[in-house]
């Protein structure tokens, strides 16, 4: 019994994106309560996480665990205590006969898009200890409209598809494969993409006091495609796509892709994207063969920006925070737009202030590097104005 691994996700951001420690007191714990399943999972091995209730004080849990398809250990939890983001729940292990074994304690931490789970018996032996994905889409900051659904985990629907890129068949990590969704062929954002020279990154951030965004950029030589969807205590707002060519994501001369029907979809923890939309938005020809269910891309597969693994982090993990820090004391008035932009090869923050003697724009990009430009007065009159009408 198991449903697909979320391992994508951790390596898209997306880790992609962790959150800051700093939203940890913001969590709305009742948003936490529904089904986990553990990172990596497959059916012989796996550990399953049902929070039953989750408040500010107070949490019940069910857990199981499954080792080379076999539970040599019955769990049975015990209410537990929350302070803030972090649970402690004391448990009883016994074997499947039901002859007692031991108790310990469990300690759960909330995260922005994961649960940290680990157990250990009262005689210090460590039991387990993983990140469990929720099988629901977390929105941790919205108090659920409706009580949660719990999930009877089961193996992953299998639906036979293949993508076989340059006449070379794609290769996906365990338990996170090619899925049809409303007659649409999804993959998970990475596995192809990064063959295909294309980097990708994810952001998740606060776009307005009320409300916060959540970005998925693709760059390749000079285009760069962007999906974005913003949130508040209302819950999301659909996936828009945008295309800019020989510009970055500040520039107003950009194109916009309908995708109405070819959202993008987190599944299991794990994002999904349309197949086609992003191969032919990066000049690849797709073509489908509906018999054997397989996927055909032809394309150019060089770039002349393409990041490693490492640099794509470093490049997600630059913060408005980050770029701010890199500001020195010659510039006063400093005011941050929070909105991460994208050039074709790196990321950056735009910052109004003023040196010794103008009204200045500052780019703040990856690595800490500013370049600084004179606004000129319809520049300023235009910011005044906003700021007066109260839109920024």
């Amino acid at each position: 019994m198991i449903a697909k691994a979320a391992a994508v996700i951790a390596a898209f951001t997306v880790t992609a994106s962790l959150m800051p420690a700093a939203y940890a007191n913001t969590f709305v714990n009742e948003a936490f309560a529904g089904s986990y399943l553990s990172a990596g999972a497959t059916n012989e091995n796996y550990a399953s996480l049902d929070i039953l209730t989750c408040t500010d004080t107070t949490v019940s849990v069910k857990f199981k665990f499954i080792k080379n398809n076999n539970e040599q250990l019955i769990y049975e939890c015990y209410d537990g205590t929350m302070n803030d983001n972090i649970g402690t729940i004391r448990f009883k292990v016994s074997y499947p006969d039901g002859s007692y074994v031991t108790e310990g304690t469990m300690n759960l931490t909330l995260d922005s898009w994961c649960v940290r789970v680990s157990c250990d018996s009262d005689q210090g032996q460590h039991l387990f200890d993983g990140i469990m994905y929720p099988q629901f889409t977390l929105d941790p900051y919205t108090a659920p409209t409706q009580p949660p659904t719990f999930v009877d985990t089961k193996p992953a629907q299998d639906y036979g598809v293949s993508v076989v890129l340059n006449n070379e068949k794609v290769t996906f990590p365990v338990n996170v494969s090619p899925m049809i969704l409303n007659d649409y062929t999804y993959v998970p954002l990475r596995s192809v993409f990064d063959q295909m020279g294309i980097n990708v990154y994810w952001d998740d951030y606060q776009r307005t006091d009320i409300l916060r965004a959540q970005s998925i950029t693709c760059t390749k030589n000079n285009t760069i495609l962007q999906f974005m969807r913003t949130f508040n205590e209302s819950g999301y707002n659909v996936w828009t796509l945008t295309k800019w060519d020989s510009e970055d994501t500040s520039s107003q001369n950009k194109t916009d892709v309908s995708i109405t029907g070819m959202q993008p979809m987190i599944v299991d923890s794990s994002s999904y994207v349309p197949l086609r939309v992003i191969s032919e938005a990066f000049g690849a020809e797709v073509s489908w063969d509906g018999d054997t269910k397989t996927v055909y891309i032809n394309c150019d597969t060089s770039s002349t920006n393409k990041h490693t693994s490492a640099t794509i982090s470093g490049i997600e993990a630059f913060t408005l925070d980050s770029a701010q820090a890199c500001i020195t004391s010659d510039y006063t008035d400093v005011s941050a737009d929070p909105i991460p932009y994208y050039s074709s090869d790196t990321k950056f923050y735009l910052f109004n202030a003023r040196d010794q003697w103008n009204n200045v724009t500052l780019r703040v990009s990856y690595g800490g590097y500013i370049d600084v430009s004179i606004r000129n007065d319809a520049e300023q009159a235009a910011d005044t104005n906003t700021t007066e009408n109260g839109t920024v």
